[in-house]
């Protein structure tokens, strides 16, 4: 009786320490849209901004307004505003004021070339400056 009690107890324990060590299935935790949003966050946050090349110049902005138009004209607006306070950064320290002009004006000519990204809401805008030597005018050529 004491042998077949402990072969049971020890069959149990067996059973119990196989069934609890099978490897479980494991699930994905998040949806796989959640994902393709967070790139595309990624993409637009994390995108270069400055000289792209020696003839364009890149800043990446956001909208939260409703309307298409609102939207699109915030985006330029900021856009202009972070452009020219990034061209800024390289140029020469004591800029004149006809060079201040100038930078203004070719923060001005760049255009919204992106903007098919929306995500909770948010919309995501590429603004480029394209212009031959831009870099060159912008580091060297301005007083």
């Amino acid at each position: 009786m004491n042998k077949t009690l402990t072969r049971i107890i020890l069959s149990f324990a067996i059973v119990t320490l196989v069934w609890n060590c099978k490897s479980k299935e494991t699930k994905e935790v998040g949806p796989q849209a959640k994902d393709t949003e967070n790139e595309a966050v990624l993409e637009f946050t994390k995108a270069k901004e400055g000289f792209i090349s020696e003839t364009l110049f890149q800043v990446a902005v956001s909208s939260v307004l409703p309307t298409e138009s609102e939207r699109t004209d915030e985006a330029k607006t900021i856009a202009e505003q972070k452009s020219l306070n990034l061209l800024k950064t390289y140029t020469i320290p004591n800029l004149s004021d006809k060079g201040r002009k100038e930078l203004r004006e070719i923060s001005k000519e760049g255009k919204i070339v992106d903007k098919n990204i929306s995500i909770g809401g948010r919309y995501f805008f590429l603004y480029q400056i394209q212009k031959s030597n831009l870099k060159r005018l912008v580091t060297k050529d301005l007083e």
